[in-house]
């Protein structure tokens, strides 16, 4: 390289240095934390310009079909797999490290872990009566619309709750403000009229982060699993069974089970993305989106500023 441009980078170098040392010490996190933390808004935000300006995406395809294979048994049941590769994490890296103080470990991994399934169930399931998705809805005027009289009577949800209206006289559809979304899609109703928080864009922030932060501090280096992961691909090219192929990857597992935590992250952001262009508007995905963030700003931010 010549001197002078070996010059001008050792300036941009020291220039990057700078500003990542700036970034950590006045927002606690590293130029890394935060690109991956900012990758949801980016998200949210191209996905819109894709959804705007592409006549193609407005088509009918795969992903905008909310009965596709990724949405129905995997989003769907997002908190179930989010808890179930953090279980297998915990089992795998506390087996592994001899030298980890266990108790102390696994009385924080419990802590956090219900901590951040508690916002789960406040956002998506049960605040103490509606969930806040629900009420946030319901507050801006939302209402459950489009329920067939047929499907109302035989309800118990209109026995036990007489705030059904006919939505016109010459209709049989009936609407109501005061059910939550489960007992409304149930209904075969339809939302219509508030805003509707996005529930898939808040569980895929929220789990993601959650999983990241929660795996950080047992890290060890992409180096190692780059030279892991291309002796688990020659390990597998020279076995000559199904059987010793599935060992070898089972046991790089083992070895290795931060890889869990990046296959599920990687498939939560591609569904967010898909989210991002097909459903919502933009405002109800970033409603979701703070909610999403405010559970880990208060259990792995905050406490840095503290």
């Amino acid at each position: 390289m010549p001197p002078t441009n070996q010059v001008r980078y050792d300036k941009d170098l020291q220039k990057l240095n700078s500003f990542t040392q700036h970034v950590s010490q006045k927002w606690k996190v590293t130029i890394t934390e935060l690109a991956y933390i900012s990758s949801f808004v980016v998200s949210v935000l191209v996905g819109k310009v894709i959804h705007v300006c592409s006549q193609k995406e407005e088509v009918y395809n795969y992903f905008n079909d909310k009965r596709n294979f990724f949405n129905q048994y995997f989003v769907k049941k997002g908190w179930g797999w989010t808890t179930l590769v953090i279980v297998i994490f915990y089992a795998l890296t506390l087996k592994k490290g001899s030298n980890l103080p266990i108790g102390k470990v696994l009385r924080r991994a419990v802590i956090n872990y219900l901590l951040v399934t508690v916002w789960w169930i406040f956002f998506t399931q049960w605040f103490f009566g509606f969930p806040i998705m629900d009420r946030v809805f319901l507050w801006t005027g939302g209402k459950c619309a489009g329920i067939e009289h047929e499907r109302l009577v035989d309800h118990s949800t209109f026995t036990k709750n007489p705030s059904f209206f006919q939505q016109l006289e010459e209709t049989t559809l009936f609407e109501t403000q005061m059910v939550s979304s489960y007992v409304c899609r149930s209904l075969k109703g339809s939302w219509s009229g508030g805003h509707d928080p996005s529930g898939h864009v808040f569980l895929l922030v929220h789990s993601s982060l959650y999983l990241v932060f929660e795996s950080l501090p047992f890290w060890e280096s992409w180096t190692r699993l780059k030279l892991n992961t291309r002796q688990l691909i020659s390990n597998v090219r020279n076995s000559p069974t199904i059987s010793s192929k599935l060992f070898n990857l089972l046991k790089f597992i083992a070895a290795n089970p931060n890889i869990l935590v990046i296959l599920l992250v990687s498939l939560w952001w591609w569904m967010l993305f898909m989210t991002c262009i097909y459903f919502h508007s933009i405002a109800e995905k970033f409603v979701g989106l703070i909610f999403g963030y405010a559970a880990f700003s208060v259990l792995y931010i905050l406490p840095r500023w503290i």
